[in-house]
């Protein structure tokens, strides 16, 4: 048997591939070396415990060299720690720290953020060369460290003279972006805006990052709305819920799932469709990602927020998160704390319940209709758009009778409108695709209640007259060029409605294109079989219905009035119903019609 081999290693390759190729932005570069920064500032207060110690990291800009620094007052590098840890791809000293301290101080441990010993690989991305100098704070001398990427590097006496590290970085061109000091302030806020240990840039007197999550202040709801304009740059949330450590049941023990931050809805927007679903998430206060959409339920599209977990556990270039069983522990407990803390709302804090539900009602809607649980949580407190405003089911029921009346098409026409309230009960507009299925469920949990749909041309609305004594005015009518009908509807103020059928618009727009030629060839196929299936001249007539219960027509019954009168007052009626019905006319046939209806009731008002 032949020898075992080994593998070969070239670095510069190796570096390139993981440089380019691991992350997908060049700002984590940044990223990681503020979280080497941090962690060695975190290592000196645990490994030293020096009094009066303050950590500190400082960023800086050097327009000449075109480079930035990364400094920090941490515990340094000894010349070993650097052949260890910094020559060594994939071992870290925080690992290791960590996994020590995790047995000796849990809380401490969880303050460092370094995990596989890759992040300094990402400062390839944007340097074509590395300088580093470092003073370990244990007393020995300063080391000055330098690297362009490739298999060499020179390590020699430093001039650093406080303990902690420099690293200078000589950025690629594609890199010049961060000399810019709001760029560098916008880096540290995205990611290290939680992290306890003080960042400057351009020797700032005040950090630039807040130094605590929002939830961890004095007031922390004052400070979570503060952070969201600040993070989300939206103001006046509807509602935040506060998060926290989770159990997950293992049978005789549980198992905490730790857990902080925040959940809240956005404030009203023009677009009440538009959907969040969105978590920027943290571990170890350190930001991973800015748009989780897995860790919230499905159906919570009208949410955003910010949580940090250390029991999530970040992809190796620290910008993803694996959806391993701890992953579905948090995606489960965030579940079950927004669903409680809704329920909670809608019960407690009803006006608070309202302005979400009103903010937001087409997305709610949309997954009430598709997900049982949460349907069930918000069937009675959901306001649909119906004639008489929002309402929710309880209070439509109320005076209909266990009967829900609505229509698909949306309400647009006020003829529409005032068909429906005819019932004397408001019609719902069911027009957003989610309401009849929500409709629908809602009749399936409650039995008794029905439901009757006005579609179309509301034809449920009218009830068909047959009655000879209405024959003379369907006639003057049908001279008019009116299709014309009698019936009897409400409201009995109304004389006559016209009504078109559902695709009456369709048929018009398809018949106009196919005429002048619009259409591809075989797409003008498929269009006229469809019309020719529709009957497109009998679509888009529409049908004038008389109205037998209004007293202005039963009036015109009278034998007494002159024929010419009683004409020209049915074209009065005619041609307002035509105005009135607000669907099929363009504005040139609007302007026309408008003009027969002004002519016949000049005529109509001389003596």
């Amino acid at each position: 048997m032949e020898p075992r081999g080994r593998f070969q290693l070239h670095l510069p390759g190796l570096l390139k591939v993981l440089a380019e190729h691991l992350y997908s932005t060049r700002k984590v570069g940044v990223r990681e070396l503020i979280q080497n920064a941090h962690d060695s500032c975190v290592r000196r207060r645990v490994e030293y415990s020096e009094r009066g110690y303050r950590s500190r990291i400082d960023l800086s800009i050097d327009q000449d060299t075109r480079s930035i620094r990364i400094a920090d007052n941490g515990c340094g590098l000894t010349e070993q720690e650097i052949h260890e840890f910094l020559t060594v791809i994939g071992r870290g000293y925080t690992r290791e720290l960590r996994e020590r301290l995790a047995i000796e101080d849990v809380e401490k441990s969880r303050e460092l953020i370094g995990q596989f010993g890759l992040g300094f690989l990402s400062v390839f991305l944007l340097g074509s060369s590395l300088l580093v100098e470092t003073r370990s704070v244990g007393g020995d001398a300063p080391l000055r460290w330098f690297s362009t990427g490739d298999e060499q590097f020179d390590l020699g006496p430093g001039e650093r003279a406080e303990p902690g590290t420099t690293v200078e970085l000589k950025l690629k061109a594609a890199a010049h972006f961060l000399l810019r000091e709001e760029t560098l302030i916008d880096v540290v806020r995205a990611y290290a805006d939680f992290l306890p240990t003080p960042i400057h840039v351009e020797g700032s007197d005040l950090p630039v990052n807040l130094g605590m999550p929002p939830w961890e202040e004095d007031e922390p709801e004052d400070a979570c709305r503060r952070y969201i304009k600040r993070r989300f740059h939206e103001t006046d949330p509807l509602w935040i819920l506060p998060l926290t450590d989770g159990s997950e049941d293992l049978g005789r023990d549980s198992l905490t799932i730790p857990l902080r931050g925040f959940l809240y809805v956005p404030p009203e927007s023009t677009a009440s469709i538009k959907e969040y679903g969105d978590l920027a998430v943290f571990i170890r206060k350190m930001a991973i990602l800015d748009d989780e959409k897995d860790l919230l339920p499905p159906w919570a599209r009208f949410v955003r927020g910010v949580i940090d977990c250390p029991a999530l556990q970040p992809t190796a270039s620290r910008e993803g998160i694996h959806q391993d069983d701890s992953f579905e522990a948090v995606r489960q407990t965030i579940a079950d704390q927004l669903a409680e803390g809704l329920r909670r709302v809608a019960t407690v804090e009803p006006a608070t319940w309202r302005r979400i539900a009103h903010g937001h009602t087409d997305v709610i809607m949309g997954w009430a209709a598709k997900d049982r649980e949460f349907f069930l949580q918000v069937a009675d407190s959901l306001p649909l758009r119906t004639t008489r405003g929002r309402l929710t089911m309880p209070e439509y029921l109320k005076p209909s009778g266990d009967v829900v009346y609505y229509v698909t098409r949306e309400l647009g026409s006020l003829q529409e409108k005032i068909l429906a309230e005819g019932r004397d009960v408001p019609v719902i507009d069911a027009s957003w695709f989610a309401v009849p299925a929500f409709l629908q469920n809602y009749a399936a949990l409650h039995p008794k209640v029905s439901l009757v749909p006005l579609d179309d041309d509301l034809e449920t609305l009218l009830r068909p007259i047959a009655d000879p004594k209405f024959d003379e005015l369907v006639r003057l009518c049908e001279e008019l060029g009116f299709v014309v009908r009698v019936s009897s509807f409400k409201p009995t103020e109304l004389p006559a409605v016209l009504t078109y059928p559902k695709n009456a618009e369709f048929i018009r727009d398809a018949s106009a294109a196919l005429q002048d030629n619009l259409l591809p060839d075989g797409f003008a196929g498929l269009v006229e079989n469809f019309l020719d299936r529709q009957n497109a001249d009998a679509e888009q007539s529409g049908t004038l219905t008389l109205n037998a219960s209004c007293p202005l027509i039963r009036g015109l019954l009278d034998e007494n009035i002159p024929p010419a009168r009683r004409h020209r007052a049915l074209a009065v009626t005619a041609y307002f119903a035509k105005l009135f019905c607000g669907r099929m006319l363009e504005p040139s046939q609007a302007a026309t019609d408008l003009g027969i209806w002004q002519r016949s009731l000049h005529q109509l008002a001389k003596p």
